[in-house]
């Protein structure tokens, strides 16, 4: 069988690859194209993973530290409530009115408009013989350096020999110290605890 020049020559020529481009090595640049893609992919890639498993963290809030979640956060020193906390304790004094002097002794504890939160402890010789009255109260106003109560009689020593005061108010003159008026007694009181 002959062969024409023309075939000789073709097949000498490498066959052309599909796409219709011939098929060899390629050029230099496109080893350096492969040597910078490839690794720059490679890191892209760890990076991507790596923080698609790592949480996603905010700043704790420390607002709540130490308090129940329910718990509405405190509006000012005072304890739940609407009496202030300089108030809260027990306070003894002299008060006097139309009859003479008597020792008054006064435990506050807190509590709200209507609450129940004081007891009363009265002793008088103003008449010749000792009367002792003994009294809870309920909270009828508060506010920053005053307090009003309306209390009653639950205990007089002798019977009958008590009446109760009512309505009464307590000024703050100073942390230790608290104006009493009635309206028919007055007297200054003193902090005992």
């Amino acid at each position: 069988m002959s062969h024409t020049r023309d075939e000789e020559t073709a097949q000498d020529e490498p066959a052309p690859s599909r796409s219709g481009s011939p098929v060899g090595n390629p050029p230099g640049w496109a080893w350096w194209v492969i040597g910078i893609v490839i690794p720059v992919l490679g890191i892209a890639a760890t990076v991507w993973t790596t923080s698609a498993k790592t949480p996603r963290t905010t700043p704790p809030d420390t607002s709540t530290v130490g308090r129940d979640s329910n718990q509405a956060p405190p509006a000012s020193s005072s304890p739940p409530g609407a009496v202030p906390a300089v108030f809260l304790g027990v306070w003894e004094g002299s008060i006097g009115d139309d009859v003479g002097e008597h020792h008054r002794r006064i435990t506050i504890r807190q509590g709200k408009v209507g609450d129940e939160m004081v007891t009363t402890r009265t002793t008088s010789t103003a008449t010749g013989s000792t009367i002792q009255c003994r009294g809870t109260g309920t909270l009828v106003a508060a506010d920053s350096d005053t307090i009003e109560l309306d209390t009653t009689v639950t205990e007089s020593i002798p019977s009958g020999r008590c009446n109760s005061v009512g309505e009464q108010t307590l000024t703050l003159l100073d942390e230790n110290r608290v104006r009493y008026r009635t309206g028919v007694a007055t007297g200054i009181l003193t902090r005992q605890r």
